[in-house]
């Protein structure tokens, strides 16, 4: 069966007092489109494959961090994927924004509705700010939208209003809507009966859990380790991007219309940012950012264009329609996109497990290249978890858990990476110049050339102060500015990390030399040549037996021609079945 026929109602313009538009027809404002984007053939939405839905029992909910580590090897291959609550709250997102928080208001963003130029311009243009706004009002105003839109209908098809909304955003008119996006606060009531409420999966703490190394972070980054809220109306959206510092995320529906997201794997980011450097954007910002140019204009979030550019070009990328009562997540390097079908309130935060340390280290690589802020201090991080994982775990401990494993490897191979640039670092500086060493730091600072984050060393001169420099750069003078020598400022505990990452060198290379024996090992323990030992130790006992040899040596010595090679096990066996042998 086609899509329902449904009377679209007459056009209408946005008001400063808060009404929004949709399909407000404008002259000379048509944009650049993704080629062969048709807007009579949206059969391709269709063709998006659905990203894996999971329903954990009350019993496996009780563990969050647990159960991701289950399901992220099948999951993270599709970049997002669904988790269906077995438990839902008691207080709704209406009462816990009116009644718990009396005082409640935010701001929405305005956007137009429209494909993006993909120029500077655009990333005003779809920032621009809108009025302030109690919950009620802006659900009335919502509310009126998607009535006029669709003449009062209330159950649509997902698959309908994904086709409404790109059809809007292809036309091109000078149509908005309005976002409540990047609300600071949480809407998780703070009642003890409230189930959701008191579980691990409340947003507000979901980032400060034992297994997730923000944690660590001192002080709160709303958005990254404290939760950020979202109030949706028909057809505002969350434009493609990644996740700062290639993190996890975590959405809750907390209730209202649905929400569809498109999300590409990590491993296809590469491939993403590409697709969209050479198909969506002008040349103009080939010419002015070269290849770093699609990472940059992605990061500011207004890059919004149909995932069927993404389909031409072979990049894998999948669906979900989010419902209330549903968890969303995002895994590392995921980029992601989506809308909503209609007023509706959802949360995030961001998370990380411990095999996300390497993906953060190249994250903090590209954000230097970039001179881009860092939001979180990762060689901090990185270093007190390696501290932490010194002091206290033991690889053997992690024997039938996999998974703390792999984040134990994680942790211990960045951390020495980190170190032993460090150590060849310190050491070629002391050598250069008479440089002084002092230790007098306790916390991160961000080099003032790159902005990557400064926690085990830095330079800065100690007369005036001037801006921190670090290690990572080749400084051709070490001379500051007013004609002194630079100093070298480390980390108070440096000797501590040294000898945390001189106990996990020695443990990873006995780890080589155990794996490297065995694999010689493994050859003479393989199956076939177990089967043929066997064999060759049969043979021996029929020709001992028919020589006289008297079977009480074998338990002792073994038969002649398999000295040292059998069992006593083995031996027993085929004295039980002597007369079997002799045959």
């Amino acid at each position: 069966m086609g899509a329902p026929k449904v009377a679209r109602c007459g056009r209408r313009r946005r008001t400063m007092a808060g009404k929004s538009s949709i399909n407000q027809p404008g002259a000379g404002h048509s944009s650049h489109k993704p080629s062969n984007f048709d807007l009579d053939d949206l059969e391709w939405t269709n063709r998006i494959p659905e990203c894996p839905e999971y329903h954990p029992s009350e019993h496996e909910f009780e563990h969050p961090f647990v159960y991701l580590q289950k399901i992220v090897h099948e999951a993270s291959k599709y970049g997002i994927c669904k988790i269906i609550a077995p438990i839902a709250a008691s207080n709704p997102a209406s009462f816990v924004l009116t009644k718990e928080r009396m005082d409640f208001m935010f701001e929405t963003n305005v956007q137009p509705l429209r494909l993006s130029k993909w120029n500077e311009k655009d990333i005003m243009t779809f920032s621009m700010r809108g009025r302030k706004y109690t919950y009620h009002e802006f659900e009335a105003v919502a509310k009126e939208a998607f009535f006029r839109k669709f003449c009062g209908s209330r159950s649509l098809p997902s698959s309908y209003v994904e086709k409404e909304f790109w059809c809007e955003m292809a036309r091109g008119e000078k149509g908005t809507v309005e976002y409540g996006v990047n609300i600071e606060g949480s809407a998780f009531s703070c009642d003890p009966d409230d189930r959701l409420g008191t579980s691990k999966w409340n947003l507000k703490n979901f980032s400060r859990q034992l297994q997730s190394p923000l944690r660590l972070v001192d002080g709160e980054i709303p958005g990254i380790t404290d939760p950020m809220l979202y109030i949706g109306m028909l057809f505002s959206m969350f434009a493609w991007h990644v996740e700062d510092h290639y993190l996890c995320s975590i959405n809750y529906h907390h209730s209202g219309a649905n929400k569809t997201w498109y999300g590409v794997p990590g491993y296809a980011a590469s491939q993403f940012e590409k697709t969209v450097l050479h198909h969506v954007y002008c040349n103009k910002i080939l010419t002015k950012r070269g290849e770093d140019g699609a990472f940059q204009f992605l990061v500011h979030k207004t890059t919004m264009f149909p995932p069927n550019v993404l389909l031409q070009h072979d990049v894998a990328v999948y669906k979900a329609v989010q419902k209330p009562g549903e968890f969303v997540i995002t895994f590392p390097r995921a980029y992601h996109a989506g809308f909503s079908h209609g007023f509706n309130c959802g949360e995030a935060v961001n998370f990380a497990t411990g095999d996300w340390f390497p993906l953060g280290a190249e994250a903090s690589r590209r954000y230097a290249q970039l001179r881009m802020l860092p939001l979180i201090p990762y060689e901090e991080l990185l270093c007190k978890e390696a501290m932490l994982v010194y002091k206290f775990s033991k690889p053997k401990s992690f024997k039938n858990k996999p998974e703390d494993m792999k984040s134990y490897q994680a942790i211990v191979l960045s951390f020495l990476h980190l170190m032993q640039f460090y150590k060849s670092s310190l050491l070629q500086l002391n050598s250069a110049k008479k440089l002084l060493s002092s230790s007098n730091k306790s916390g991160s600072l961000t080099c003032s050339l790159c902005h990557r984050d400064c926690y085990v060393a830095y330079l800065q001169c100690k007369y005036c102060y001037s801006h921190p420099i670090c290690l990572f750069h080749d400084i051709a003078t070490r001379t500051c500015l007013c004609g002194r020598d630079y100093t070298i400022f480390t980390i108070n505990d440096i000797f501590a990390l040294e000898d945390a990452a001189k106990s996990f060198q020695q443990e990873k290379e006995y780890n080589n030399r155990w794996h490297e024996n065995n694999s010689v090992r493994g050859t003479a323990n393989s199956p076939v040549a177990a089967s043929k030992r066997k064999t060759r130790v049969v043979d021996s006992i029929k020709h001992s037996v028919k020589n006289g040899t008297k079977m009480k040596n074998w338990k002792s010595n073994g038969p002649p021609s398999a000295k040292g090679t059998t069992r006593p096990g083995l031996i027993y066996n085929l004295r039980k079945s002597k007369s079997k042998l002799i045959v």
